[in-house]
């Protein structure tokens, strides 16, 4: 299903992906669908893991702008300059704007992480996607909101997607 057929009042949990293509203006459909959640009309509730990976991917973008790093796994580059990581300041400005648009934050609860587990056996994804489902599962959330291909053999969750991703030349 598409990103823009949410219906209004409708809740929805957010995925990683949605949040970053909004931020980084990949997706038209991911910013107007932020601010239909930052004007209630659509419930988002983004799980506190997922606040994390939002959190980890600005930074590393950051870091990867100012040319620190090139690698492909830059995570472990960036962690062995400390005070290049210091001197980071516009994912922490996006991140307190992400946090001003009033999302529901979720926590993960012991029953989240067991659940991912369950879930992680049934489809084979990887920590985080888990954590996501079981968040809605925990909530009696059917609908998900992310690009990840992962989710298409859900079953009982709707999955919106946004159909206007742009690559990295702006296509």
């Amino acid at each position: 299903m598409k990103l823009t057929e949410i219906r209004d009042g409708e809740l929805v949990v957010i995925d990683t992906n949605i949040l970053v293509y909004a931020n980084q203006q990949k997706s038209e459909e991911c910013t107007q669908f932020l601010g239909r959640c930052a004007r209630r009309e659509v419930q988002g509730i983004v799980p506190l893991p997922v606040v994390a990976e939002l959190m980890h991917t600005l930074m590393l973008i950051e870091a990867r702008e100012n040319g620190w790093i090139k690698r492909s796994n830059p995570a472990p580059t960036l962690s062995e300059k400390p005070d290049r990581v210091r001197r980071l300041t516009n994912y922490e400005r996006q991140m307190r704007e992400f946090l001003g648009i009033g999302l529901r934050l979720e926590p993960a609860s012991t029953l989240d992480i067991l659940e991912a587990m369950n879930i992680q056996r049934e489809f084979g994804f990887l920590t985080n996607d888990s954590l996501v489902v079981a968040a809605a599962r925990r909530l009696n959330c059917d609908s998900i909101a992310s690009a990840d291909r992962a989710f298409e053999n859900l079953r009982k969750i709707k999955v919106y997607v946004p159909s206007d991703l742009r690559d990295e030349t702006g296509q």
